[in-house]
């Protein structure tokens, strides 16, 4: 595509989508209208002695050799700066800011890049032009508005300008944007994550932060979200990221409401919002759908809802006896009820820290407030390099009232790229753990053997679950596993392989 075709596409983007920023936009392509250089052919012939000949071809040698070296460096990459809205754009820079290559990480990327050729323009266009098309596209506006833009350099002081003035040309494109930036180092271990997950490596920095600082979040459950969900989520939670700046809010319009979705589980409930108490109020992700996460007592019964962000339908709900008396108490209610607790992460990290384990090899990590003879704590279990924790930890002081260790014999909670002579191991282990005979077919078998049953390739299986039980005499693998948009649920036969029993549904 010629800059006069990028001039065109996006004039054609801004008409669409956002037409009073038309200008703003264009402003930026002026500057990369093109010099001719005119070229005059001399028809005088001349004979040149030999001398002069060998003298010229020494200089077009020198000349081609100083022209090779300069084109090397104007070529050559000093910056990453990687857009993520849902489509994700890697854009190589050189140090006069031009890009050198343009890449797509994911299918909507490749959608809005379709026919561009950014390669050769100034970042500031190619930025725009990016903007444009996310706008005409619809990946862009008013409710969808978050962008992150990432850097990696290895100068601070030029990563910096660079966020500042990609900051500065998105606002001018996209005025009610939600601008988040910041810098990052990619190492190995982020190169494969980003990878894995065909996301850019600074969403996966982003992600990974957010993670840190809830349990209840997982990578793989955000992997595929845009920046508007991610950055909605971790608000909602009070999650900081220490490394990104934002410019804007994020907008939340889409959505119908915290008001409109307690209304909505209250009237599934059968209770009045006037009863409820102790309530807490989260974004989250559910069955592909964004989704309030609500949890709320009333009349002795605790409440557990996820309702759907955008048409107030119930998508999950459960209840239980409630027996904690800061709900029942007078003059405790709705969300300033829970203010005197230390909160779910604080706890998480009052039990990772006593039992020595990092934040990141924590596996399925659960927290649940509870309440025995009067004191309330937090019940809090993880499994790590095949060992299993239970925590209870004082919701006010943050100490550890009690704790045991197990062996942990649940698939999930045994991988990770540098614990294979351990995993070996904890698998033997847990194969025979309550079978004399130790003839369980083991995790890894029950998984190939549900694959193989829907079609799939292991390697392509995300959100994995897969656990050991009993039922009915017959011990067998509980596995839940995504591929794409499906969701799979098998129960596979420890013993011999046979599926027991499947379902399957498109997770949207």
């Amino acid at each position: 595509m010629t800059h006069e075709e990028i001039h065109k596409r996006i004039q054609q983007a801004a008409t669409h989508a956002a037409p009073d920023q038309l200008d703003a936009i264009l402003s930026a392509c002026e500057e990369q209208k093109g010099t001719v250089i005119s070229m005059k052919n001399n028809s005088n012939k001349r004979r040149w002695i030999a001398p002069l000949s060998a003298a010229a071809a020494l200089a077009i040698v020198a000349g081609s050799i100083f022209g090779i070296s300069r084109f090397q460096q104007a070529s050559a990459a000093d910056s990453v700066v990687t857009l993520d809205i849902n489509p994700s754009i890697a854009l190589s820079v050189n140090n006069k800011e031009t890009v050198t290559t343009a890449t797509p990480l994911n299918d909507d990327a490749k959608d809005i890049m379709g026919g561009m050729e950014l390669e050769g323009t100034n970042l500031e266009t190619a930025v725009n032009a990016i903007i444009g098309a996310c706008l005409q596209k619809g990946y862009l506006d008013e409710l969808e508005n978050a962008i992150l833009v990432s850097v990696e350099n290895a100068d601070a002081d030029t990563a910096t300008q660079l966020q500042n003035e990609l900051t500065t040309t998105i606002s001018g494109a996209f005025q009610s944007g939600a601008i988040l930036t910041q810098t990052v180092t990619v190492d190995d271990d982020l190169a494969q994550l980003a990878q894995q997950y065909n996301i850019s490596a600074g969403k996966a920095s982003l992600i990974q932060e957010v993670i840190a600082q809830d349990s209840t979040l997982t990578f793989e459950s955000l992997a595929p979200l845009s920046m508007s969900e991610i950055s909605l989520i971790a608000s909602s939670r009070n999650l900081t990221t220490t490394g990104v700046s934002q410019t804007g809010s994020t907008s939340d319009q889409a959505y119908i409401g915290q008001d409109a979705a307690l209304q909505a589980a209250c009237d599934h409930a059968g209770i009045a919002t006037s009863d409820v108490q102790g309530l807490s109020t989260e974004f989250g992700w559910s069955k592909g759908v964004m989704v309030y996460e609500l949890d709320f007592c009333s009349g002795g019964t605790e409440y557990e809802y996820d309702i759907n962000a955008t048409d107030g339908s119930v998508v999950k709900n459960e209840q239980e006896p409630c027996d904690h008396t800061w709900h029942t108490s007078s003059g405790n209610t709705n969300s300033g009820s829970t203010t005197a607790f230390i909160g779910e992460s604080a706890a998480t990290t009052a039990a990772l820290t006593h039992a020595k384990v990092g934040q990141s090899a924590a596996q399925s990590l659960t927290v649940k407030l509870d309440e025995d003879d009067g004191v309330t704590y937090y019940e809090i279990e993880f499994c790590s390099a095949g060992v299993e924790y239970d925590y209870e930890i004082n919701a006010t002081t943050g100490d550890v009232v009690k704790f045991e260790q197990d062996t942990c014999d649940h698939y999930a909670h045994r991988s990770g790229s540098n614990n294979s002579t351990n995993q070996s191991q904890n698998q033997n282990q847990n194969q025979n753990q309550g079978n004399s005979n130790g003839s369980y077919i083991g995790y890894d078998a029950a998984l190939q053997a549900a694959c193989k049953h829907a079609g799939v390739d292991a390697s392509q299986v995300s959100r994995l679950e897969n656990e050991l039980d009993h039922d009915d005499g017959v011990a067998r693998y509980e596995i839940s596993f995504h591929v794409g948009n499906m969701e799979y649920e098998y129960e596979i036969n420890a013993t011999t392989g046979q599926v027991l029993k499947y379902e399957s549904e498109r997770d949207d």
